[in-house]
């Protein structure tokens, strides 16, 4: 006979490799295509308004180029740090997966600490990917960027998309 108030609550679901690898293709592929689509704004107001103040259509094209790699890498830090740190706790492909990013104590993390953790994925990529590929087989399912501040990332339901609320 067990007694139920003994029964503390249920561990976390944490996500593993290939939930984490299928919600971030679906936010860079996002990312990419907000940021591709700023820049074709901004290249066709350069062109326009470069051709009648005489700037030479390659610099509009290298201004275009460099716009969009500050765009993409400051809109991707913006994206995730606000996304993560908001009470969702998840980005766009996070969320449709079920994933949410939180605190080893379950709280969900500030602006802060999604941005460093934001950063420290650049240290997951330049280890030939090994850090992201860790969630697969740590004990929590943590990538090298999760490991310093002590992040998880956890299942949970997923959001109902229905338009009648059920």
């Amino acid at each position: 006979m067990t007694d139920s108030a003994s029964v503390g609550p249920a561990a976390p679901e944490y996500a593993g490799f290939w939930l984490r690898f299928w919600a971030s293709l679906f936010d860079v592929a996002l990312e990419c295509l907000v940021a591709l689509v700023l820049t074709a704004v901004l290249d066709y107001g350069l062109r326009w308004f470069g051709a009648r103040h005489g700037l030479e259509p390659a610099t509009s094209a290298f201004l275009s180029g460099m716009a969009f790699i500050l765009i993409l890498t400051i809109g991707a830090w913006l994206y995730v740090a606000f996304m993560e740190s908001s009470s969702w706790g998840a980005t766009l492909g996070k969320r449709l997966l079920g994933l949410r990013v939180v605190t080893s104590t379950g709280y969900q993390l500030t602006f802060g600490q999604a941005t460093i953790r934001h950063v420290m994925k650049f240290i997951s990529l330049f280890t030939a990917a090994i850090g992201f590929m860790m969630a697969g087989w740590t004990k929590r399912r943590q990538a090298l960027h999760d490991i310093p501040l002590d992040c998880l990332v956890i299942r949970v339901p997923r959001p109902s998309i229905s338009l009648f609320g059920r």
